[in-house]
């Protein structure tokens, strides 16, 4: 049951994606809830469930992308398989950690996005500036985006934040 709520709640985020905050954002580029999702089910979900997890929802991502489909799918289950390895090392109790990690999670994701569209004939200068620009958007995010996944922490059988 836990797989369909993630489901459920990554496509819901989806909607909320591309129908509000890609009419309210103010610059070209904004945030990537999905990926704070995403990080949050690496950090506080079961760690063998970390990968699918990324990759659910990094395919959800391509679904309504117009670039190479896998791409975020695979970026998103490298970057969960990683951060949910390490997460016993980061401190996780604090707000602050929350926009730290989500900014430089966001940034290497999305840094990786860049790699293969400099590859596929991207500028690399705008591909760094957006990986830049949505880490930014996520770090501003992640403390609020955070509090309303433990929220739902009992359907994504997450851990609950600590007090």
């Amino acid at each position: 049951m836990r797989w369909v709520w993630i489901v459920v709640f990554g496509f819901a985020l989806l909607a909320v994606e591309v129908g509000v905050i890609s009419q309210l954002r103010p610059v070209a580029v904004g945030p990537d809830v999905v990926l704070l999702l995403a990080i949050f089910l690496a950090f506080y979900g079961p760690v063998e469930d970390a990968p699918l997890s990324g990759w659910l929802l990094g395919l959800g991502r391509d679904a309504l992308s117009a670039g190479t489909m896998g791409l975020y799918a695979v970026l998103y289950m490298g970057l969960c398989f990683f951060l949910s390895r390490i997460r016993a090392d980061i401190f996780l109790e604090y707000n602050k950690s929350h926009v730290v990690n989500a900014a430089f999670a966001t940034f290497f994701c999305y840094l990786g996005s860049a790699a293969w569209h400099t590859l596929q004939g991207a500028p690399l200068g705008r591909a760094v500036l957006t990986a830049l620009m949505v880490a930014g958007w996520n770090a501003a995010l992640a403390p609020s985006a955070f509090w309303l996944f433990f929220n739902f922490s009992r359907p994504l059988e997450t851990a609950r934040r600590p007090r």
